[in-house]
């Protein structure tokens, strides 16, 4: 199973096909039924009144979880990236019941999605290719309970501006500089974060205005600098 943007070679370097070469995926990829499809910016790719037999696994762009309200309004529980898995918990029940919960598509977004079903029992054949994806699977979902974990601490956290630290302080670390424009520091851990300030302040469970009056306090604190998504924390 090919798309015009994703070949088979290309699906290699994702986690969940780790250790899995290009020819038995395409021997593997039918047997379990699978699918790939793209879709634009702010479009659904899962409706909370929708049951979920597949997982998705996002091959391109950023998806948001949202819960909606009885009054419509909604919260952002989560967002994935490339190579992350989504709907996953719901695919695992036995009975088909609605999701509850939105998948929006916030940039571009291309996603494959698998049975979840068939890819935890093996096939009759008994491949090889077939287990060491159901253990990159298990992988999979070990991180994303961990991050899971990460996002409740950081949402724990007291005060805004160490809400703002603990995901920071998450991120891959960009580069090491030195910083010599500030006189309260001497380096910088930098990190581009693929959310911007309206995303990240809907994460972080504030208003952007908070958000934004509290960074720019941050600055003036010689704690860190912001430059788009880039933001450099500045280390004593």
């Amino acid at each position: 199973m090919e798309s015009n943007e994703f070949s088979l070679e290309d699906l290699t370097h994702f986690p969940l096909f780790e250790g899995i070469q290009a020819s038995e995926l395409e021997a593997l990829l039918p047997c379990l039924d699978g699918y790939i499809r793209s879709y634009p910016r702010n479009s659904f790719l899962i409706l909370d009144e929708d049951s979920v037999p597949y997982v998705g696994m996002l091959l391109s762009g950023m998806v948001f979880m949202l819960k909606e309200d009885e009054n419509g309004h909604q919260s952002f529980l989560n967002y994935m990236l490339p190579g992350e898995l989504f709907g996953e918990s719901f695919s695992l029940r036995k009975k088909k019941t609605p999701s509850h919960v939105s998948f929006l598509a916030a940039r571009n977004a291309t996603a494959l999605f698998l049975p979840l079903g068939k890819i935890m029992r093996s096939c009759e054949h008994h491949c090889r290719f077939h287990r060491i994806m159901n253990e990159n699977l298990y992988e999979l979902l070990a991180k994303k309970n961990a991050h899971l974990m990460q996002t409740l601490d950081i949402l724990s956290k007291d005060t805004l501006r160490d809400k703002i630290l603990s995901y920071l302080q998450l991120q891959p670390i960009e580069s090491t500089s030195p910083q010599k424009p500030s006189p309260h520091s001497e380096a910088a851990r930098s990190v581009t974060i693929p959310l911007n300030k309206s995303e990240l302040a809907h994460y972080l469970n504030v208003n952007r205005t908070s958000l934004c009056r509290e960074l720019a306090a941050m600055e003036k604190d010689g704690i860190l600098t912001v430059s788009g998504n880039r933001y450099s924390l500045l280390v004593s």
